[in-house]
């Protein structure tokens, strides 16, 4: 039991891959949402599950604030309690993007959402852009992880997908259903 939570800590504080995050999730009326989210290459596990537990500081923060306030409304009046767990939160979301210093600067993301039956070409270039860099580094870890392919050259296909989502390079973005950060 101990190793099963230990290793869903460390699953839930670095992530199941080191380069980032890919998600495709199916949205109302038909719409799909496409995020990618790319570390910068050559970052330390430290520094990534900084850059982690910043970006995840929503989630956390409202569980936070939510025991906060719970705990704290037993020991004062409500509205006390608030401000206090208020307080808590903001200071604990403020430490975590100190800690997270200037490496939250250089993660690169990009989303998309195509409404379906989409014809925005924009759209679905960009979809296609996230999906073909995100298949490719989950094919880098693999090779990694059979032995195929080693820690240079898979850091080398890291820092060429990381500029595939160049602000400069990535197809610009537009309305509300695509950015690039």
């Amino acid at each position: 039991m101990t190793y099963t939570i230990k290793r869903l800590w460390q699953l839930l504080l670095d992530g199941d891959t080191e380069w980032g995050t890919l998600a495709i999730r199916p949205q109302r009326w038909g719409a799909t949402s496409y995020r990618i989210v790319m570390y910068p290459p050559g970052i330390t596990a430290e520094q990534r599950r900084r850059v982690r537990l910043w970006r995840g500081c929503y989630a956390w923060g409202a569980a936070l604030w939510l025991c906060a306030t719970a705990v704290l409304s037993g020991f004062t009046t409500p509205w006390t309690a608030v401000v206090i767990a208020s307080a808590i939160t903001a200071a604990a979301g403020a430490v975590s993007g100190a800690r997270a210093k200037d490496t939250r600067k250089l993660v690169r993301s990009a989303e998309v959402t195509v409404l379906s039956p989409d014809t925005d070409r924009a759209a679905l270039a960009r979809a296609r852009l996230i999906v073909t860099i995100g298949a490719a580094m989950t094919k880098v870890d693999a090779m990694r992880n059979d032995g195929t392919l080693g820690l240079t050259q898979h850091e080398l296909m890291w820092w060429h997908a990381y500029e595939q989502l160049d602000r400069n390079t990535a197809i610009p973005s537009f309305g509300r259903y695509g950015v690039v950060r």
